[in-house]
C-alpha cells in the first residue's frame, strides 16, 4: 500500500494533477439509442435530457422543455426515456 500512494504521488509531481484530472474528464458520453419512427414529434426535457412519446405521462409535462421530431432529438443526444424509443 506505501509503495502504491508513493507512485500516485510521484505520478502527480511528474505530470500534474490538472493533466490526471483533465485525463478524467475526457470520458466520451455514452451512445444515444437509435430508431424508432424518425418524424414522430416528442416532448424533450432540457433539463435531464431525456425525451417522452406521445400518450406518456411525462409528454409535455415536465417544468422545461421542448417539441422536436425523435431525429432531432436523437441528433442532439437526447436519451429515450426509460430506452424506449417512440413506433
Amino acid at each position: 500500500m506505501r509503495k502504491l500512494i508513493v507512485a500516485v504521488l510521484l505520478a502527480f509531481t511528474l505530470i500534474g494533477a490538472p493533466a490526471v484530472t483533465n485525463a478524467l474528464i475526457a470520458v466520451p458520453p455514452p451512445a444515444v439509442q437509435r430508431g424508432g419512427k424518425p418524424d414522430v414529434k416528442v416532448w424533450v426535457n432540457t433539463g435531464s435530457g431525456v425525451y417522452h412519446c406521445p400518450g406518456t405521462r411525462w409528454y409535455g409535462n415536465t417544468k422545461q422543455g421542448e417539441y422536436m421530431s425523435q431525429r432531432q432529438a436523437q441528433d442532439k443526444g437526447y436519451r429515450p426515456a426509460s430506452g424506449k424509443v417512440c413506433d
